[in-house]
C-alpha cells in the first residue's frame, strides 16, 4: 500500500505543478498611468499598454437604450428663463443615454491575467 500511495502522491504533485506552470489566470491590481492612450502600471518596472488590454463595459463608456415612462417634476424657467409658466410634461418611451465609465489616471483597476500571460482583461475599477 505505502507504494501506491506514494504513487498517488507523486501524482498529484504533478497534477499540481503543471496547473501552476500553465498560469490559468492571476488576479492583479494597477494603477491607470494614462487615458489616452491607454496605460496601465502593474509595478515599476512593468507598464501595460492597450494591445494588450481587454477592457470590460465596467471600464469604458458605452450607450444604453432604456424605456423610460415618467412625469417630469414641475419647475420654472427652463429654456426661456424665469418668465415661463411652471409645467411638467410626460417623459415617454426608448431613450438612448451615453455612460462615461472610461478609467481615469490615477484610478486603481483590478487585473486578470490571461493563460499564457500575454494579455489582462481590466475587469474593474477598485474603491478608492
Amino acid at each position: 500500500m505505502a507504494k501506491e500511495e506514494e504513487f498517488l502522491k507523486l501524482i498529484k504533485q504533478a497534477a499540481l505543478e503543471v496547473v501552476a506552470n500553465s498560469k490559468p489566470c492571476d488576479v492583479m491590481i494597477g494603477i491607470v498611468a494614462g487615458e489616452s492612450p491607454l496605460s496601465i502600471q502593474l509595478d515599476q518596472k512593468i507598464t501595460l499598454t492597450e494591445e494588450f488590454l481587454f477592457l470590460t463595459r465596467n471600464v469604458t463608456d458605452y450607450s444604453v437604450i432604456m424605456e423610460v415612462d415618467h412625469t417630469t417634476e414641475a419647475e420654472m424657467g427652463g429654456s426661456c428663463s424665469d418668465h415661463c409658466r411652471e409645467h411638467t410634461h410626460d417623459y415617454v418611451g426608448e431613450k438612448e443615454f451615453f455612460v462615461k465609465n472610461h478609467l481615469q489616471e490615477g484610478e486603481k483597476v483590478l487585473l486578470l491575467r490571461v493563460a499564457g500571460g500575454q494579455k489582462f482583461v481590466v475587469w474593474d475599477r477598485l474603491g478608492v
